[in-house]
This record gives C-alpha cells, structure tokens and sequence, in this order.
C-alpha cells in the first residue's frame, strides 16, 4: 500500500509572518503508517512546490487530504483530481469533520476521518488494503447505499502510546524563533474552555489528555539532536496544570535542554502560580500568547472568556519581571462592538505594551458554537476569506468595507508607535496584511 498525505497551501497570519511550522496532525499520521509498515509520502504545500493538476495521483492506493476551512477550495479541487485519477480519496481536519455529509454528498472523496486521525486513518488503510469498502471503524464516515454511515470518533486516551511526528521533512521548514531554528511540538490535547469562535474543544474534546514528562523529554531530546534551539508548544493551553508544567521545566533544566520557547496560554492562569512563571522563564520561556480578545467586558462575556478585561496589565506586568514576552490577540467585530468599543480595544492594546499584538476580524469557523449561532447571518461563499482578515456574515453595526478598514486602522496605530515601528513596524505592517496567492484554482 502506498500512502500520500497532503497539507495544502494556507495564506493566514502565520504563513504571512513568515512562521510556517510543520503540521503536527499529519505528521503524526504518517509515523502512525509507516511504523504498520506502509510506503508513505508527505507533502506540504507551504514549503514545496507541488503541481496537483498535473501529477498523477494514481501512482497511490490512497490520498489522504488535511483541511480546514480557509484551506477547503485548494483540498477540494486537489480531491477531485485525484479521485479522477482512480485513487481513495480520504479528507480529515476541522473543516472535514463539520461538514463531512456535505463532503460525502458531493462525492468529494471515499472516506472522511472525524477528530483525531491517527488510529482511525491507520485502520482505514488496513482495511482498504484488506480491500474492505465498509469498514466498522470509530471516526470514520462514508456513504453506504445512499446514506451516510459513521461510527463515533475516538480520542486517544494514552497520548504515549503514538510515535514520535516523523520529521524527515523538517529541513525544508526556516522558521526562527528568538534568534534560534525552531520547530513545533504538541505535549497535550484537549480544553475545558469553551469559547464560542473557537473549534478547539469540538475538535479534540473539552477533556485534556496529556502526555507523560518523560514522553515530551524524549522528544525534546530528539530535537536538541536535531539541531533545534527553538520550540513552540502548540498546546491549546499549555498552562492548565501548574504542576505539571513546573515539574517538565524542571526535568528541562535536569537534562540540560535548553531551548528559547513559546507557549498558548490564558491570563488567569498565570496570577498566582508565581512558581510556575518562575520555572517556564528559567527553563527558557520567552513569550506567551495570550487571547486578551477585547477592552469591552460585555464583548468578553459574548465570547464566552469568563475574564475581565483588567487582567490583561496585571498579567503583562508579572511576566515582564520574568523577562517574557506577551503575544497578544484581540478579536473586533463582536456583534456588540461598535467603533467606540473597537476603538476603546486598540487604545487598550497600545497602553498594554506587548511585544506582539494580533487583531482578527471574528469568524464563524465550522464547527464552532459561533458558527451554529452565526450560519443564518453568513453571506460570503468563499471559505478561502475565512482567514480572520474579512467579515464573512450580515454584522449589525459593521460593513464588510467598514470592519476592514477599522482592522487595517488598528494594526496601524499600534505599529506605528514609537515603542514598536523600530522593532517590527512598517515592514511587519506589509507582510501581515498582504495576502499571497501560490496557487490558483
């Protein structure tokens, strides 16, 4: 059995940043395969040149696709031409999961994998190699007879139990952090919160799973070797656990990794664990993003945060007596935002000081509670403006032209503050608010 995975081409913030990083889902799909003992192949289309239109996809006996939403018209357009080419499509990711009736309906692909892909797309192909059509597999939809047969997805209790990412194609990835070569890594799945615009919880469930010290050490280990000085925990909230995170910072400093990283966090689980901000900046901690998402708390509360706004400088001031930075990201265009209450945010995220600020328009991403509560409302059909850049539904305070121009207003008055347009400024303006089509349609 021959595998292709594919992640194709995004355009959002990070790509514009420049800060692409390997995707972890697929990654840890493709050791899945090949510990099994299938051939497999990976591409990713944000580091390398692939010509879908042109390549013969039935040189495989299955492809599978990553999609999320922005992503959809590229995988869309990359299944149909594989499934032309006589080859089992198979689609996963968040997009994929919300709208896999629609998917299957449309004869997009053979197979769907719902949430969590490892177990799941690695039974699939054994049972497309044992040349089983309908399989009984958790997670996994398709059409049987005329209707849409699913199983429940699983999550993976045991987080240890999955090989490492397979890295071969790390060389291929530049992105820095602090001066070092960095690259991603995931020590947990899972959040409790349930914020409405985002598809976390959905995705991979409100329960945390979390890997062992010494499993996340081993990695770490492999990294260093590597070459790495860098790392980002891609973890949905890598701070849930003090505990937990003082006792993996201290096993850092005990095998001597030292690495400049980053981390997902949230504000009220930093005030008050003091111990923990001490052990994550002596174990080489330098920034942490933090969704503060707006000044108003009545916004706050549409969100569904269940924080106060005024938490945001008490937090920026205990992390910079540890010497780390704050990434900040805010959300306009709340359905109770007016301009006085955006512009109430940007002022807010001027005074606050951090050395990374983020504006995003809010969207519906399916799958999301917002979207359920939205879909009436939303009247732009092309997923690929589902970036966090565009106003994708009928706002009652906001033009799509009104809200852009207010987003483009606000990056521009924090950038170009004395404390910042020496430090990121006009140059980081152009790249973040500049969209770059690779590929075509």
């Amino acid at each position: 059995m021959r595998v292709l995975l594919i992640n194709p081409y995004s355009g959002g913030y990070y790509y514009r940043l420049g800060a692409v990083y390997p995707p972890l889902g697929l990654m840890y799909i493709c050791s899945s395969l090949r510990k099994k003992g299938y051939s497999v192949n990976f591409v990713d289309m944000n580091v390398e040149r692939f010509d879908w239109k042109n390549f013969d996809f039935g040189e495989y006996d299955v492809v599978g696709i990553s999609v999320d939403t922005v992503r959809f018209p590229v995988a869309e357009k990359i299944a149909e031409r594989a499934k032309a080419c006589g080859t089992t499509v198979v689609m996963g990711g968040p997009h994929a999961t919300a709208f896999y009736e629609t998917i299957l309906r449309q004869g997009l692909c053979d197979y769907v994998v719902l949430g969590e892909g490892e177990r799941a797309f690695s039974d699939l192909v054994e049972s497309i190699a044992n040349k089983e059509k309908h399989p009984h597999i958790p997670g996994i939809a398709y059409v049987r007879d005329g209707d849409i047969f699913v199983l429940p997805s699983r999550f993976i209790e045991n987080l240890d139990d999955l090989p490492f990412p397979d890295r071969e194609k790390v060389y291929l990835y530049r992105t820095k952090f602090a001066g070092e070569r960095a690259t991603s890594l995931i020590t947990s799945r899972g959040c409790p919160f349930n914020c409405e615009f985002c598809s976390a919880s959905q995705f991979m469930g409100r329960r945390i799973r979390w890997r062992s010290v010494e499993n996340v050490v081993d990695e770490l280990k492999i990294l260093k070797k590597m070459g790495y000085g860098s790392v980002i925990f891609f973890d949905d909230n890598f701070t849930i656990n003090p505990k937990r995170v003082v006792n993996l910072c201290e096993e850092m400093l005990r095998k001597d990794l030292r690495f400049k990283w980053w981390a997902f966090s949230r504000a009220d689980e930093l005030l008050g664990h003091e111990d923990m901000v001490e052990a994550m900046s002596k174990a080489g901690c330098k920034m942490l993003f933090i969704g503060f998402e707006s000044a108003d708390d009545e916004v706050l509360e549409e969100y569904g945060k269940n924080l106060k706004s005024g938490i945001a400088f008490d937090v920026v001031k205990f992390l910079k007596k540890y010497r780390i930075d704050v990434f900040a990201s805010f959300v306009i265009g709340a359905l109770k935002d007016t301009k006085k209450t955006i512009e109430k945010t940007v002022k807010f995220a001027r005074k606050l000081k951090a050395s990374i600020v983020q504006f995003s328009i809010l969207t519906p991403y399916p799958g999301t509670a917002l979207f359920e509560k939205l879909k009436h409302l939303i009247v732009e059909k092309d997923w690929r403006k589902f970036d966090g850049t565009h106003l994708v539904f009928k706002h009652p305070n906001f033009s799509s032209k009104e809200l852009k121009r207010l987003f483009i207003k606000a990056y521009y008055a924090v950038y170009t503050s004395p404390r910042l347009i020496f430090r990121r400024g006009i140059p980081f303006l152009i790249r973040l608010l500049t969209r770059r089509e690779a590929y075509s349609l």
